[in-house]
């Protein structure tokens, strides 16, 4: 049987068993070896390809998610393909279906009862994300997904043009009910002039950070456990028009 051995990947795993509260006394009970022999296997930074996937799977972490933290680096961002995104928004209740079972993380079973889905709806949403290219369905209904990594949506695509306006309007009552709320940061809009190359850099830097956030809540998700974060809704427009001067009305009096 195949070895895997990387001391660095040990180090991960042991971290993130610890950020999830997972015990090796735990691991043992749903797993097929003993404690004493899950302690020799980490302090030998080695056990079998078998085992070590074993683990993976009771601690909630995929395999190339380990080995991408292992390594340090950041999953890529995938997109859908024109079909699959014109689907999800001619039928977006299957997207977000998609987003609780890959995004969020959730069994079939904690989304049937939390959403008060029965059997057959569930296996048509299963079957039908499997038609899409996004997922295998294996016997017990267990989940293999075929994209792996962090969504961007099509720019200018069909998901955009249906929901963005909705979406929008959506941030916006919230930012105007939440004004006096310190954990809201809303801003009203500003303006200044720029020379071009200012302007250019402006956007850069903003783009920047965003990569940078998004990249460490990829890694804080792999890390850390979902009740310690916070949902966080953002949204940046950058515009080389000065609303202001469109929207003056200065009349007589």
């Amino acid at each position: 049987m195949s070895k895997f051995n990387s001391k660095q990947l040990f180090v991960v795993l042991k971290q993130v068993l610890k950020s999830r509260k997972i015990t090796y006394r735990m691991l043992c009970e749903k797993s097929s070896f003993s404690e004493s022999t899950l302690k020799n296997m980490f302090h030998a930074n080695n056990m079998s390809i078998d085992r070590l996937l074993e683990i993976c799977q009771l601690a909630d972490i995929s395999f190339p998610d380990l080995v991408n933290l292992a390594n340090k680096e950041d999953a890529n961002d995938f997109s859908f393909n024109i079909l699959q995104e014109t689907f999800f928004a001619k039928n977006p209740h299957y997207y977000y279906f998609f987003r609780e079972c890959f995004f969020e993380k959730k069994d079939l079973e904690q989304i049937k009862k939390e959403y008060k889905l029965s059997d057959k709806s569930v296996l048509k949403y299963i079957l039908g994300l499997e038609k899409l290219g996004l997922l295998e369905v294996h016997p017990g209904n267990r989940l293999r997904f075929l994209v792996y990594g962090k969504l961007r949506w099509l720019h200018n695509g069909p998901w955009m043009k249906r929901f963005y306006p909705e979406f929008m309007k959506k941030i916006v009552q919230l930012q105007l009910e939440n004004l006096d709320n310190e954990n809201f940061r809303t801003d009203f809009p500003g303006f200044f002039t720029l020379p071009q190359r200012t302007y250019e850099d402006f956007g850069r830097e903003i783009q920047e950070l965003e990569i940078k956030y998004r990249e460490i809540a990829f890694r804080d998700s792999l890390l850390s456990s979902h009740e310690e974060f916070v949902p966080v809704t953002w949204i940046f427009s950058m515009i080389p028009m000065d609303v202001f001067a469109l929207e003056t009305d200065i009349h007589n009096i």
